[in-house]
């Protein structure tokens, strides 16, 4: 009888210190993700890219996105066509 009751002791002592450790190890995870999400929050945007101003509507736009003549920027090629239309006509 003895010899049952501590097995059963043995077990149970098992099991709680397995739970304990599924816990811990759970526990951990969740604040390393945290600490993760964090810090990419946190992270400051690569280099500011230059803003430039489209020269027939004057919005100004990242650079990356803007269309360049050579001489002009411009956020379409549509006012790029607009533009060049309107420089000859003057002339």
């Amino acid at each position: 009888m003895r010899a049952i009751t501590f097995l059963l002791f043995v077990i149970l002592v098992f099991l709680l210190v397995r739970f304990t450790l599924n816990r811990i190890i759970e526990i951990r995870a969740k604040n390393r993700e945290a600490a993760i999400k964090a810090a990419k929050q946190q992270e400051e945007p690569a280099a500011e890219e230059p803003m430039v101003r489209c020269a027939l509507c004057g919005i100004h736009l990242p650079q990356s996105e803007a269309f360049f003549d050579g001489q002009h920027t411009f956020c379409s090629e549509g006012h790029m066509r607009e533009y060049h239309q309107q420089q000859q006509s003057q002339q």
